[in-house]
């Protein structure tokens, strides 16, 4: 397979050649014993979710990012490795949430732990690690020379090469230790200048720690989990326990045996190659075939190494006109032979013509690349099945094949600091073509601290992290408000509820409101696992009498007098509140005057007005409303606002801790908008409905510096009513100022992008399934994406229970799977009704099941 011009005399002299021997790891910096290479880590994109165009556009700022980022005429290296996600980093990111922390954190940040730990043994979680190393030119190694500051002639290079070859079989082990970190010490300040180069380009790369360097060369060596001490640079005997390993190329042409020397474990790695003309750049079409994004799918088993140089534009330039010029003789000799040019030459001479164009603008420039597939197996016979499959899912692409004795020279290759040793498989190719491969693809979202929320279904599979609540410095001025949309029974109302259960691990006062009653689960979690205070009010149940009384829940007497005659008015008939209400407002100004605040209560006001004596004119009217509201205080819609306290029932929660509102029951208006028309029952429930968002308004208010969450669920039976659309416009627009988020669920994201305004107040989103039109359009609305393309609209038509698209606070697309954590948390969250029996008209309880796995699908990629 090899080319002619490279003899088997060539690859033996290769193979002799020692393993590149790495002196120091320093942060960004690789020092050999001939070479400086410097490494950058490029962080995923979030490119799981975007349109072709999209892609198109990206990609070509990419590929300029870096033609002006690789240094012309420099080698460069750029690995795509695969690492466990370790969930001691889930705990250590908790280190940087500074608040207040409810009892049972602990407990929950451990469930969290757990789960991603499980998902990481069983290869669900992988991190991607893209590492793009660049060789430092000889001459940034070298002081200046001469007055005028020039570097050495080509002749005293190579002597000065010769002498410090020389040295090294000389000079001692210590002696070589000292000159690389002279050499270190002498390239920082311009390596420096590069750093910022790269995080400020396209790729916002950061220099890789000392510590992933060396992970990266030790894992080639051994292929198994290598721990790696997080210094600032390692050297020495260090590295020489990270080389703990073997590898052998003997058992058989098309693979090598790794062996990691510690454990004795044995892995087969083979090495796959484009074929000649197996890569056809011509027929990649942008965006690229995304040829390096692909590897995602082999489950962190096939990883990829690229060697390549970077021509820059002259050498571009100077490397086209020379394919020019054949393509031209070619098409020449043609001509004089009097039979017609071969359409190969014309489109290669277009081909040719059309990229000169692009480097001469500066939007391309020409690069050989040396690509290897790096597929890796626990036998020989698993290695051989996984090979098939990646040359299968290839097809089309790039045709690949295992490059038979020649695996323990490409093995070589792999190791960071090395060289291209078998330079037959190289492929001349634009940039684009490389960035095209998407390399650093991916669908990263979420937040680098906060709850564990589920598995990233994208191509970056890994743990979700989702800090709602978060009052990190950049997150200060953002908006507070959450949409949960998508069709019913697709996961929603259970997301909001282990939203919830993050914030209250964060000490946060939280209002939950379900108008179907069905969310009570969560309060056995809250107070089972978090040990929070937690507070059931069913606004219909004869236990909750007296509890949204505003003379209890308001914090001053303005407020209370305003709410409470508001209560009062609403529970009457028009004729009655025209004729009482200065008798009303008479009634609560006694109460609040020459009451004891601990006895204020509307019972209190409707004993005033039944005790109004008879020298005060109008004491019968007075007496007719107190017994009308006695009377009205005994409906079940209202006995929460203006009954009697019940007996060891407390007034409304207003510290930390969960308050869970059931509206069930509640006969809201549905058919006529007159107030005047409406039956004492929807009078009744379209007052508790006012006060419990009047409790929401109260607390949003209050204690400034307390975190506050504020839940809505199905939305559309609350903002189909002008007190509930106010309430959510008003708290989406105010709730940054006051500290309060709101998490806002719907069946119709529609209805939900209608309200004015809160598009732009959404800092998140999360849009469950969809299958019309409408809904898709509206729920890409609230993603961000008001022009939805067919990606995205096959992704909201395919998603599962539980899962759904994220867009994170920073504007990032990518598919979730909402993870339940533990079959008795699953259990008590759960919203589906229960199985029917034959004692099925009694109350069915959930029983608890015990901290177990959650469900198979939880937490895993579809």
């Amino acid at each position: 397979m090899s080319k002619a011009r490279y003899t088997r005399a060539q690859l033996e002299r290769d193979s002799r050649t020692p393993l590149v021997t790495p002196r120091v790891f320093a942060r960004g910096v690789q020092v050999t014993d001939d070479a400086v290479w410097v490494w950058v880590q490029i962080p995923s994109a979030s490119s799981f979710l975007l349109e072709e165009p999209d892609i198109e556009t990206a990609t070509w700022r990419t590929a300029q990012a870096m033609a002006g980022l690789l240094p012309a005429g420099a080698e460069y290296h750029l690995k795509v490795v695969w690492a466990r996600h370790e969930p001691e980093s889930y705990v250590a990111s908790w280190d940087q949430v500074h608040s207040v922390r409810a009892p049972g954190a602990d407990n929950y940040i451990a469930v969290g732990t757990e789960r991603i730990a499980r998902n990481a043994r069983e290869g669900h979680f992988r991190r991607r690690v893209v590492l793009l190393g660049v060789r430092w030119r000889e001459a940034d190694l070298l002081p200046d020379v001469g007055a005028a500051g020039s570097i050495g002639t080509a002749g005293r290079r190579a002597g000065r090469v010769f002498r410090a070859k020389l040295r090294e079989q000389m000079w001692s082990q210590r002696q070589l230790h000292r000159d690389a970190r002279s050499r270190l010490d002498f390239v920082m300040p311009a390596v420096e200048r590069w750093f910022e180069q790269a995080a400020n380009c396209e790729l916002r790369a950061t220099p890789a720690p000392a510590s992933l360097i060396a992970w990266s060369f030790a894992r080639e060596i051994r292929r198994a989990n290598v721990t790696v001490p997080s210094d600032e640079a390692l050297a020495g005997p260090v590295l020489v326990d990270l080389a703990q390993g073997s590898v052998d190329p003997r058992e058989s042409p098309r693979y090598v045996v790794v062996t990691d020397l510690k454990t004795g474990e044995r892995r087969f790695v083979s090495i796959l190659v484009p074929a000649t003309n197996g890569f056809p750049v011509s027929e990649l079409e942008i965006p690229g075939g995304e040829w390096l994004e692909i590897l995602t799918e082999f489950d962190g088993r096939v990883e990829a190494s690229v060697r390549g140089v970077n021509h820059g534009q002259a050498e571009s330039i100077a490397l086209l006109d020379a394919g020019r010029k054949l393509t031209r003789s070619q098409a020449r000799e043609a001509s004089a032979q009097g039979a017609q040019v071969p359409l190969e030459i014309v489109d290669a001479d277009d081909t040719l013509n059309m990229r000169r164009r692009e480097v001469q603008r500066r939007l391309d420039v020409l690069t050989t690349n040396h690509a290897r597939w790096v597929v890796d197996a626990g036998s020989p016979d698993e290695l051989e099945d996984l090979i098939a499959a990646v040359r299968h899912r290839y097809t089309g692409i790039v045709q690949l094949e295992v490059a038979r004795n020649l695996q323990d020279l490409l093995w070589r290759e792999l190791l960071p600091g090395d060289k291209v040793r078998v330079p037959a498989f190289g492929q001349d190719q634009p940039m684009r073509t490389l960035a095209g491969s998407w390399f650093h693809g991916g669908s990263a979202v979420g937040d680098d601290t906060g709850p564990y929320l589920g598995a990233n279904l994208g191509s970056t599979p890994g743990p979700v992290q989702c800090h709602i609540v978060s009052r990190a410095e950049t997150d200060r001025t953002r908006p507070t408000s959450v949409s949960f949309t998508g069709m019913s029974g697709a996961g929603k109302s259970t997301a909001v509820s282990l939203a919830i259960l993050g914030a209250l691990a964060e000490g946060a006062w939280s209002l939950l409101v379900d108008p179907k009653g069905d969310l009570r689960g969560i309060l056995r979690v809250a107070e089972q696992l978090l040990r929070v205070p937690v507070q059931a009010v069913d606004v219909t149940d004869q236990r909750c009498s007296g509890i949204m009384d505003p003379m209890r829940f308001t914090a001053t007497a303005d407020d209370a007098r305003g709410l409470t005659l508001d209560a009062m008015l609403g529970a009457l008939s028009a004729d009655d509140r025209r004729r009482g209400e200065v008798l009303l407002e008479h009634a609560i100004d006694s109460v609040l005057r020459d009451f004891p605040q601990p006895v204020w209560s509307a019972q209190a006001v409707i004993g005033e007005l039944m005790s109004t004596p008879d020298t005060q004119p109008d004491h019968l009217i007075a007496r007719a409303l107190g017994r009308t509201l006695s009377l009205r205080a005994k409906q079940a819609q209202l006995r929460a606002v203006l009954g009697p306290l019940a007996e060891n029932s407390l007034p409304l929660m207003t510290g930390r801790g969960l308050v869970y509102l059931g509206l069930a029951g509640l006969d809201l208006p549905r058919h006529n908008p007159d107030p005047d028309k409406w039956t004492v029952t929807e009078r009744c429930s379209i007052t508790t409905f006012r006060m419990a968002l009047s409790y929401g308004l109260q607390q949003s208010r209050n204690v400034r510096a307390l975190k506050k969450l504020v839940a809505l669920t199905e939305l559309h039976l609350i903002t189909g009513y002008p007190e509930g659309k106010a309430f959510v416009e008003w708290l989406a627009r105010t709730g940054r100022a006051l500290q309060v988020w709101l998490l806002l669920d719907t069946q119709a994201a529609h209805d939900l992008a209608q309200l004015t305004g809160l598009t732009e107040q959404l800092v998140m989103s999360f849009a469950f399934r969809a299958v019309s039109t409408a809904e898709q359009d509206a729920q890409a609305a609230l993603l961000g994406r008001p022009e939805p393309g067919p990606r995205l609209r096959q992704m909201q038509r395919s998603l599962s229970t539980g899962q759904c698209i994220m867009r994170d606070r920073n504007g990032r697309l990518a598919p979730v799977q909402f993870d339940r954590l533990t079959q008795w948390i699953a259990n008590a969250l759960s919203t589906d009704a229960a199985e029917d029996t034959a004692d099925a008209t009694s109350t069915p309880t959930a029983e608890d099941a015990g901290p177990v796995d959650a469900a198979e699908h939880q937490g895993r990629r579809p």
